[in-house]
């Protein structure tokens, strides 16, 4: 599975998320949800008891929104893998 980040529009946390992936050099898909082509459905396929964005998916592993991207990044610099 590749990267994929869940997004809305004017979404500050989500421009936060991305903005940490870009500085990792993580490269993702970005998966819009304007209710045309990605739903908030789809995203409930995926993370069925999330309701916040964004939602983030590093390969395999659900890592969460904004808030648990950048405790995951810090534990990884840090050397801890979760």
């Amino acid at each position: 599975m590749k990267n994929i980040i869940w997004t809305k529009p004017n979404c500050s946390y989500c421009t936060r998320a991305k903005n940490m992936l870009d500085e990792e050099g993580v490269r993702y898909e970005i998966r819009l949800v304007d209710e045309v082509t990605w739903t908030n459905s789809d995203m409930l396929k995926m993370a069925p008891n999330e309701l916040t964005y964004p939602q983030v998916f590093l390969g395999d592993r659900h890592v969460g929104g904004c808030d648990d991207l950048e405790a995951y990044l810090t534990l990884r610099e840090m050397g801890i893998e979760v």
